[in-house]
């Protein structure tokens, strides 16, 4: 379970099969994801990406959604993934950008910038991370909401993810190593020192934002952060991850010494050992003290909704705003009230 856990990236999963339908439409099997109503990605394994919204049309054990007018229909029986990304790259989400490689302690991490280039000089940025198993692409979603309120984006590929560099074996660390190249990516965006930063957290990123939140570092200069399905307690990750697939909370819990202890992480294969409490925020809530908006869906079954309570209760000036959405798709699910709650959490003085 440990290595499973922090395993290297792996190609996406196509799990739907492509069924008869006519022009101008997608129709797959209906599962607990395809047949929610919202905007959705779906990528085949023809290495097409189609668009999907409204609400789909349910025909026993299937489902046909319409599909986006800009995208071609696709093949019968292709295998097809069901996702939260709408836009595979910034091309498709209609944004000018700028690919530009940033210096880290891993190497050369590959960052997008959006409303600015690298070296200029801006009062707030915001810096959008992704979470495990995750790419730039689904960032997409939150790099419009800043770039409608004003505020340039930087999106980093850290270490070890299918677009960033590979360090050792290539596992993940559970952001407690991958913080320091969004660290540096930070400090690439400090042309003058005086510049803050909003953080955008997903899943796994979230526990690099709140790291940089409660360095010594960086706290002083986070304005604010916006976290998405925030990974805050490992454990409990582990607990309701075991519980989906059937296995006994005891036998999960076997995973952690294996995680923390110095020779039984290496033996996972991880560099260095990863000390869960210190990665806690369910527990450490009060010392996140900038304000934080928390978006968590009612449907995620991997990262668990109460943490999140439990957290914007105890941390000082933090939100909760509960969807209808599951893991990091509740902009999916309703896009028109994530971007305006999130919207008015940027404009706020008071927050």
């Amino acid at each position: 379970m440990a290595r499973r856990l922090t395993a290297p990236p792996r190609p996406r999963r196509h799990r739907l099969t492509v069924l008869p339908s006519a022009p101008g439409f997608l129709t797959v099997p209906a599962t607990e994801s395809t047949m929610q109503a919202g905007e959705w990605g779906v990528f085949l394994d023809s290495g097409a990406h189609l668009r999907v919204s409204g609400e789909p049309r349910r025909n026993g054990p299937t489902v046909t959604w319409r599909i986006d007018e800009r995208c071609g229909p696709p093949e019968e029986g292709r295998r097809a993934a069901w996702s939260g990304i709408v836009a595979v790259d910034p091309a498709s989400a209609a944004r000018t950008y700028v690919d530009h490689p940033v210096p880290a302690r891993a190497g050369a991490v590959p960052t997008w910038f959006f409303d600015s280039a690298p070296g200029d000089e801006h009062p707030v940025w915001a810096v959008h991370i992704f979470g495990l198993g995750s790419t730039r692409s689904g960032m997409l979603r939150s790099v419009g909401i800043a770039s409608d309120e004003g505020i340039p984006s930087a999106v980093p590929a850290y270490r070890n993810t299918l677009e960033g560099p590979t360090v050792g074996r290539g596992r993940s660390h559970l952001g407690a190593t991958e913080v320091d190249d969004v660290a540096d990516v930070l400090g690439a965006l400090s042309v003058t020192g005086g510049e803050r930063f909003v953080l955008f957290g997903w899943s796994m990123g979230a526990q690099i934002a709140l790291q940089l939140a409660d360095s010594a570092a960086w706290g002083s200069r986070i304005d604010r952060l916006v976290l998405d399905s925030p990974v805050l307690d490992w454990r409990s990750v582990l607990d309701a991850n075991a519980a989906r697939a059937k296995v006994p909370p005891r036998l999960a819990r076997l995973a952690i010494p294996w995680l923390e202890g110095r020779r039984r992480a290496r033996a996972v294969g991880l560099s260095s050992p990863v000390d869960l409490d210190r990665l806690d925020w369910v527990r450490r809530a009060e010392r996140i003290t900038q304000p934080v908006l928390v978006h968590h869906g009612s449907r995620d079954w991997s990262v668990p909704l109460d943490d999140s309570r439990a957290f914007a209760e105890r941390a000082p000036r933090a939100t909760l705003v509960p969807s209808a959405g599951g893991h990091t798709t509740g902009w999916n699910a309703g896009p028109a009230d994530y971007i305006a709650s999130t919207a008015r959490f940027l404009r706020a003085d008071d927050v």
